[in-house]
């Protein structure tokens, strides 16, 4: 019995060895694609709306520093947008509904953060392979935050806080990956995200909104610095893309 589970073993082995395409010498590249798009709406005295729309792209080359290892660089370019808006403020003259001020509060982050990376494959088939990917990465970028108020029914916008900020980030991930090859070298590939240590610093802008007196709106700035271990697979954090096989 246990001759014939050597047996199998030694011909698994070599099986998966006859078949092995990431082979020492050999540069890849690939590309993934993650983005979110959401929106809530609130009818109700007090009318309420967010957005939140994001998406990140991570192009990479790789080179096989032995069989089925690569080592690699590349960068992550992410950008993400947040506004709320609701209708709080009514204004009356001598019981007559005159106007309303409608506040809105948006941020935008942009960032750019390269990349270095290690990650190991296995190839179960010629075509399927799993993979798991340690990267870090240093991010630089700008926050962007805007307040602004628009008067209904006259739908005049005024902008009474703009600013911009820069951010730093650190990025520490271990992440499994699946590679489905269409052809020999072209093949399409998921990165499911996983176990990651986030370190954040940038400013953030506190103001308070006056709706009787929008000039009289006061507020703070403050900087901010966060670090966070995250573990996420669920599907909003998945990333799609491309990979191909160069040599």
């Amino acid at each position: 019995m246990m001759k014939l589970v050597f047996s199998l073993l030694l011909f698994t082995v070599f099986q998966l060895s006859a078949s092995a395409q990431y082979e020492f010498g050999t540069y890849y590249i690939d590309a993934n694609l993650n983005f979110k798009l959401s929106s809530d709406h609130i009818d109700d005295a007090v009318k309420s709306s967010s957005k939140n729309n994001a998406y990140t792209i991570n192009p990479e080359i790789g080179y096989f520093i032995k069989n089925n290892l690569a080592l690699g660089i590349g960068f992550n370019y992410k950008n993400t947008f947040i506004s709320n808006s609701s209708t709080d403020y009514t204004v009356y003259l001598n019981t007559t509904f005159d106007y309303s001020l409608s506040p809105t509060y948006s941020t935008e982050l942009t960032e750019i953060a390269p990349v270095i990376f290690l990650k190991y494959f296995y190839q179960p088939t010629k075509k399927l392979s799993v993979s798991l990917k340690a990267s870090y990465s240093k991010g630089w970028g700008t926050y962007d935050l805007i307040q602004k108020y628009t008067k209904n029914p006259q739908g005049l916008e005024t902008v009474f806080h703009s600013e911009k900020n820069k951010i730093e980030s650190e990025y520490l991930f271990l992440s499994p990956e699946l590679q489905y090859l269409i052809t020999k070298r072209v093949g399409v590939q998921v990165n499911f995200n996983g176990l990651g240590y986030v370190s954040t610093s940038k400013y953030d802008n506190y103001f308070s909104f006056n709706g009787y007196n929008p000039s009289f709106s006061t507020g703070t700035i403050t900087k901010s610095s966060n670090e966070s271990t995250v573990f996420n697979i669920k599907p909003s954090a998945w990333s799609f893309g491309v990979f191909v096989l160069l040599n």
